[in-house]
């Protein structure tokens, strides 16, 4: 059996080291990478309209109440709203992937909505409510985690 110099061992480990880092790259660079927002800078630079519309619900009487039992999503409005007043969107948010967001026109039938989740993939969850309400904008999130 031939012996093999520490010339030789040095160029072999370098080679080795070079293969692994380049099939590191590789891997890396195929990885899908999601922004949290696709035109996140615009949504930077609104941010604290976002602050100043969620300041204003939170200081409603009443505020919306988002439940999650496992099986469905269950957001309420206030008792002293009038339904057929209620516009906007509930955004099911996943920070995970862009690609599983829903969007949901809010219901005007009555003051809550069910959301069955059954459909939705296991993980961390985002609710973001967008509503306006006599022509005031109101804004809230709650997070929940489908098992």
């Amino acid at each position: 059996m031939k012996k093999i110099s520490w010339g030789t061992g040095i160029v072999i480990a370098i080679i080795i080291f070079v293969v692994l880092v380049l099939a590191q790259t590789i891997y890396l660079m195929n990885q899908k990478v999601d922004l949290v927002e696709e035109d996140y800078y615009k949504k930077g630079i609104e941010y604290q309209k976002d602050i100043d519309v969620q300041k204003k619900t939170n200081e409603l009487s009443e505020k919306v109440n988002i439940d999650f039992n496992d099986q469905y999503l269950i957001i309420s409005f206030p008792k002293n709203l009038s339904d057929n007043k209620l516009s906007g969107e509930i955004l099911l948010y996943r920070p995970s992937d862009s690609g599983l967001d829903m969007k949901i026109p809010l219901s005007t039938d009555s003051l809550s909505q069910v959301i069955p989740v059954s459909g939705l993939k296991k993980g961390f969850w985002r609710v973001k409510l967008r509503w306006q309400y006599e022509g005031q904008n109101y804004y809230d999130e709650s997070s929940f985690r489908v098992e």
